[in-house]
């Protein structure tokens, strides 16, 4: 089976409005993503410099990362992990397929 393409929101624990506002996104949209928090773990707030920002909160999907928060990119994030679930159903049926095509 796929699985969707990961995704980390840096963030603080406390302070940044922008931090909760995509938090809150991603959680009504139903995108999993895993936290980590630049205030406790310095690897993370290194991780945020390493890509080239100052601040919080950054998402990071996969190879792409983007600073803020930005409804328009979390809206489009939502569609390819539905996209990415829907072809993993496909998974199962098209290796089916193919080892039925193989033995015929």
């Amino acid at each position: 089976m796929t699985n969707p393409v990961p995704v980390t929101l840096f963030a603080k624990t406390s302070g940044c409005q922008q931090c909760v506002a995509t938090k809150k996104h991603l959680d009504r949209q139903g995108t999993p993503y895993a936290v980590r928090y630049v205030d406790e773990d310095p690897a993370a707030a290194d991780w945020v410099k390493l890509l080239g920002y100052l601040q919080v909160p950054v998402v990071m999907v996969g190879d792409m990362h983007w600073s803020g928060y930005r409804p328009d990119k979390l809206t489009e994030l939502q569609k390819l992990h539905t996209v990415a679930a829907d072809i993993a159903d496909l998974d199962v049926p098209a290796a089916a397929a193919i080892a039925r095509e193989s033995v015929a």
